[in-house]
């Protein structure tokens, strides 16, 4: 591939983000959906689409944006839902649900509000969705609960969508 080839597949490189610890129950929802998208292959014929695991350090998501047009991020987020509720949301929808309330479980150094705020502030034209999910229960656990595990083809389902969205 040309220098050329490899800058026009840069400029439209959208990475799926999936933040959470698998040890915490639905906590890791969003690193149980990066596993399943890699085991289903559902991307594999596609050159630019990236799968990562964010883990749980949200400061890493700065680095984790670099090089993309635009990203997708699953995680476990209580935005005022109901359990398993899945809510599909940009980084300026935060400021709307903070006037109710706003969760994310899976970031443990700096939350999901101050990681955007610091991407907003380094300037990043990133395109960025957000596909959260309402854990039912964080604890000590390499299990999700029915209640989020049920919700694994619908939250796929939205991947899929944000993905041909634009």
């Amino acid at each position: 591939m040309d220098e050329m080839q490899t800058n026009a597949s840069k400029s439209c490189l959208i990475k799926i983000i999936g933040f959470g610890n698998i040890l915490m129950g639905d906590d890791g929802i969003g690193v149980r959906i990066i596993e399943e998208l890699q085991q289903k292959q559902i991307f594999d014929d596609k050159g630019n689409i990236e799968l990562m695991d964010g883990g749980t350090s949200g400061i890493d998501l700065i680095f984790l944006l670099q090089d993309a047009a635009r990203a997708i991020i699953i995680d476990a987020v209580d935005a005022g839902q109901e359990i398993g509720q899945i809510v599909v949301f940009s980084p300026n929808d935060i400021v709307e649900f903070k006037k109710k309330i706003f969760k994310s479980y899976s970031l443990h150094d700096i939350d999901l509000v101050e990681a955007f705020e610091l991407v907003r502030t380094l300037n990043s034209t990133v395109g960025i969705k957000i596909i959260g999910i309402k854990p039912k229960r964080i604890g000590y656990s390499d299990k999700l609960s029915p209640e989020i595990e049920n919700r694994i083809p619908e939250i796929i389902a939205k991947v899929k969508e944000e993905v041909l969205a634009d």
